[in-house]
């Protein structure tokens, strides 16, 4: 007998404890039902967090692949400019030993960049900026040689020029003149 009591009152533990009244049921629903609202929400705001990265890398990778292309045009230009130099360095030693005067370099330069000659006026002012480092119109032959790419459109080449004449007389007038043009680019 005591082990039907047992039997029984064990069995009654197990029948009520598995027994679930409709409030609790009713309860769980709801409970699912506001989970599947914040779970959509969250897939919803996960696919627009996505959807802006995935955006967001193309746009980078755009910006890379023009960045590229960029460079490897100044690089191209570079290589032309240097050339130039090297050749007019070179006429120079094979037309006259005598070397010009900072006061003859810096006229041509000038007379150059004011029939708009830009790429001669550009390679005599370096010439001057080479030859004589310490003249005092080294910092506006470097202002000029900016201009003068900015008149020949290739705006991001002057600004090499005006950041480095801001960077070795960053108190000179020009210098100034050359952050104003900075900012305009």
């Amino acid at each position: 007998m005591k082990s039907y009591c047992l039997a029984l009152a064990l069995s009654t533990i197990f029948l009520f404890g598995c027994f679930i009244s409709p409030a609790s049921i009713k309860e769980i629903n709801e409970r699912q039902d506001t989970l599947e609202t914040k779970l959509d929400k969250l897939i919803d705001e996960f696919e627009a967090y996505n959807s802006k990265n995935n955006r967001d890398i193309e746009r980078i990778e755009n910006n890379q692949l023009l960045l590229a292309e960029e460079i490897e045009s100044m690089q191209k230009k570079s290589i032309k400019l240097n050339k130039k130099i090297e050749d007019a360095a070179n006429k120079n030693e094979e037309g006259d030993q005598k070397s010009p005067s900072a006061n003859e370099i810096y006229a041509k330069a000038d007379n150059s960049y004011k029939s708009r000659n830009y790429e001669d006026a550009i390679l005599e002012f370096q010439k001057l900026i080479d030859t004589y480092p310490k003249d005092w119109r080294v910092p506006n032959a470097y202002l000029k040689q900016g201009n003068a790419l900015i008149n020949l459109g290739r705006k991001k080449e002057a600004g090499f020029f005006f950041k480095t004449l801001i960077d070795k007389y960053p108190n000179s007038p020009e210098a100034n003149i050359a952050r104003q043009k900075l900012k305009a680019i």
